[in-house]
């Protein structure tokens, strides 16, 4: 059976010279794209790889045969990636095919390796499209093709690992220890003293938008049971439909109602160019005057109440990418607001645009605080566990806070894709990838906020992309979320003080409640806290 697999692999990779040679069109793996005559127009963000055997770690070249057509003045850029992750790109300047080279460490095992096109586009009349026709992959020792049954197991047991060390990684970096000092009215020590220390909240913000307010109880209930933090929208095209009449009216409510049940929020977005970002009121973006104007008068109606700003969405994928006076608007209205800058496909291949727009905007002392990753481009993805924790590590170097800005994995039954996993997006995979992806950002130092994208599938942007039915009726991914957030990474102790009336303990950061001899006492949990908190049996102020 063995030999069988092995020689119809064969058929679509054959050595040549001492290399392995893959045929675009009959590679394992194909995705966003289609067969050419000699070759396979390859989609922006699709790939087409094989799944490789290494038998010897080392230095490997792989070369690319590949020619394109610009779109307004602009080549196709490629993308060598390895194992999914882009590992160096560069520019197809040729309509009649040309050999691109690339070099990359691999050490031994089974790797997918393979090409992407990352700068897709149709500008007037011009398409600009990447043809492959074959790649060739030579290095120190002869690379030999693997099945896809490898090629699984190898992915499998890299996820399973990266999952399996979430669980160290967060006790390390999201708990920090705790000691509370029990004494009397009198500050005597309180020995002995029964004690219960229960979490009620959580530092980390869990978050959704909040875009489906309207749909009822049953939502706004279900809302309030997950999350902590809410995106609140101001689309400009629907927000303002007259000029001079925003819709204060509805905002004011579902602030009103967040801040009633201690849920924090996050404006989204106050300046896009997309045309939702364009009021129908005006023949194209509005003047600078105009954009300043509004993000002042909305800041400032919403101060002290709506903490999280993104005042410019996905501005890398705009004609003339720029954040620096919006960002200098906002910081100078609300000093103290967090900024964010917020794009997609960044988990696909790390945005190279978006980091190198931050690495400049803070090199020029613009002002922002967080990075907003968007997760649901391409929107079919399973993003690949050891990319996404690569690239929060890439953009962790930019020193900013990293906020997961809209989640989507569906449930409506689309095919995966860009994963080792295979069939479709149903409510039992989404639950599944839900559980790992919230492990690994969770994880990770810098990530500050993760925010589902939305919840409930009625109103849904994509389909299946609720948490909840349409019906308001959980997903399993409801259910092992909340189980998740609210048991396994919430802390409640039960025990006695010690001899001085101490109880020590390691917990979540958040907000908490200690219960001693029938008194109850807040007090908050931060990272850094290296002073015991005094709490006196008896009062129910905290100290």
């Amino acid at each position: 059976m063995r030999a069988c697999l092995l020689s119809l692999l064969l058929l679509c990779a054959a050595r040549a010279n001492g290399a392995l040679l893959i045929e675009a069109q009959k590679a394992t793996i194909k995705t966003e794209g289609g067969p050419i005559p000699g070759g396979w127009n390859l989609w922006s963000q699709g790939c087409v790889a094989q799944p490789v055997r290494i038998a010897v770690p080392g230095a490997y070249t792989v070369e690319v045969r590949a020619w394109g057509s610009p779109a307004g003045g602009v080549w196709p850029e490629m993308a060598l990636l390895v194992d999914g992750d882009p590992v160096k790109s560069v520019t197809v300047a040729s309509t009649n095919g040309a050999a691109y080279s690339f070099h990359a460490e691999l050490p031994a095992g089974i790797h997918e390796i393979g090409v992407s096109f990352l700068n897709d586009a149709l500008i007037g009349k011009e398409d600009r499209n990447l043809y492959l026709q074959q790649i060739i992959i030579r290095g120190p020792a002869d690379p030999l093709p693997a099945d896809a049954n490898e090629l699984f197991e190898e992915s499998e047991r890299r996820e399973n690992a990266i999952v399996a060390a979430t669980q160290q990684a967060i006790e390390k970096h999201r708990k920090s220890d705790a000691l509370l000092r029990i004494v009397d009215a009198n500050d005597n020590p309180l020995p002995g003293a029964k004690i219960t220390v229960r979490q009620i909240g959580h530092e980390f913000l869990f978050g959704c938008n909040i875009y489906e307010f309207k749909s009822g109880d049953a939502y706004r209930q279900r809302f309030a049971e997950l999350f902590n933090y809410a995106t609140v929208g101001f689309y400009w095209r629907w927000y303002e439909w007259e000029r001079g009449k925003p819709r204060y009216e509805d905002t004011d409510k579902i602030v009103a109602w967040c801040l009633a049940h201690g849920i924090r929020m996050k404006g989204h977005p106050l300046l896009w160019g997309d045309e939702a970002g364009i009021p129908p009121w005006s023949h194209g973006q509005p003047s600078p005057d105009i954009q300043r104007q509004r993000v002042s008068d909305i800041m400032n109606r919403y101060r002290d109440k709506i903490e999280f700003w993104e005042v410019v969405n996905e501005p890398s994928h705009q004609p003339i990418p720029k954040i620096d006076e919006p960002y200098r608007w906002a910081r100078q209205i609300n000093p103290r607001a967090q900024l964010i800058v917020n794009d997609y496909q960044v988990l696909a291949d790390g945005c190279p645009p978006f980091f190198q727009l931050l690495s400049t905007a803070k090199q020029n002392g613009v002002p922002f605080d967080g990075i907003g990753i968007q997760a649901h481009e391409p929107r079919t993805m399973r993003f690949p566990l050891d990319r996404v924790q690569k690239i929060l590590d890439r953009y962790a170097t930019l020193g900013k806070q990293l906020h997961i800005t809209e989640f989507t994995p569906t449930s409506g039954g689309q095919k995966i894709t860009g994963s080792h996993r295979t069939g479709v997006w149903d409510e039992t995979a989404q639950a599944d990838y839900a559980v790992k992806f919230y492990k690994v950002c969770f994880a990770h130092p810098a990530v500050r906020a993760i925010t589902w994208w939305d919840l409930s599938d009625k109103g849904a942007w994509l389909k299946g992309g609720g948490l909840l039915r349409a019906d308001m009726s959980p997903k399993p991914a409801y259910d092992q979320l909340k189980h998740l957030i609210h048991n396994e990474w919430m802390t409640r102790l039960e025990g006695t003080t010690d001899r001085r009336g101490q109880f020590a303990f390691r917990g979540f950061r958040g907000q908490y409640e200690v219960t001693v001899n029938g008194k109850t006492t807040r007090f908050e949990l931060t990272s850094g806290m290296t002073q015991p908190v005094t709490i006196r049996a008896g009062h129910n102020d905290p100290m």
